[in-house]
């Protein structure tokens, strides 16, 4: 609001007290802002730990349809699965003795009651669900920094050392057993290169999370692999 205008030194000097208030105050307020900002910044970077678990969405429980069978059932079942699927990519033909194996086995389980095509069908979706879930990723965590653990597993090697791996869960992943699922992965690249003692010891990276379905290449013994990668 406009001040009104002053003659004698008693108005001056009111009016220049009300000056150095207000600007005191406009030095409070700007330092009390920069230090709500700067702590909130440095709250923002401390790295979030996290543990496998926390890169999965987090979902029912899927119910077991194959509960009430017998663990001979439940094998029968499989072995009649992978009869029908081998056939239809024409791997056997329904005189290949797979295929009129699968046949006796689907009659001996219809006579116990057991409706082999309903089950096949529960079968094919449950499969279809754990597919879709083990690509599901947490996309909370794009952007946060994070502290976790895991396996190195390097993409190439370098003279430098290495600046590309998978971080996996467990030893031997990729190599003796079938890839994780890709929100079990985590493309990791270093902004400088570390020479991994081997395989087998267990690391901690610090980093920023890209929430990112990626496709890697890997090296195996036997040729090629393209791995899927959820982070």
């Amino acid at each position: 609001d406009a001040l009104p205008i002053c003659c004698d030194a008693a108005c001056y000097k009111a009016l220049a007290q009300i000056g150095r208030t207000l600007g005191m105050i406009r030095t409070i307020s700007t330092a009390f802002a920069l230090l709500i900002f700067t702590v909130s910044t440095a709250v923002a970077e401390v790295p979030r730990e996290i543990m496998w678990d926390n890169l999965v969405p987090a979902a029912e429980p899927i119910e077991n349809p194959f509960a009430h069978l017998t663990e001979d059932q439940q094998y029968e079942l499989t072995l009649v699965a992978r009869a029908r699927a081998d056939k239809r990519m024409g791997l056997i033909t329904e005189v290949s003795p797979e295929y009129e194996d699968a046949i006796e086995v689907t009659h001996k389980l219809k006579s116990e009651g057991i409706d082999v095509d309903s089950m096949l069908v529960k079968a094919t979706e449950i499969g279809a669900e754990i597919e879709r879930r083990n690509k599901a990723v947490v996309s909370e965590l794009e952007g946060q920094i994070i502290r976790m653990p895991g396996y190195a597993l390097p993409l190439e090697y370098s003279e430098e050392g290495v600046k590309e791996f998978l971080l996996v869960p467990y030893i031997g992943a990729c190599i003796h057993v079938p890839p994780p699922p890709p929100n079990q992965m985590v493309l990791v690249h270093l902004d400088e290169a570390f020479e991994p003692k081997n395989r087998f010891t267990p690391i901690w990276i610090t980093g920023r999370m890209s929430v990112q379905k990626n496709s890697s290449s890997l090296s195996l013994v036997d040729g090629q692999a393209d791995i899927a990668t959820g982070y």
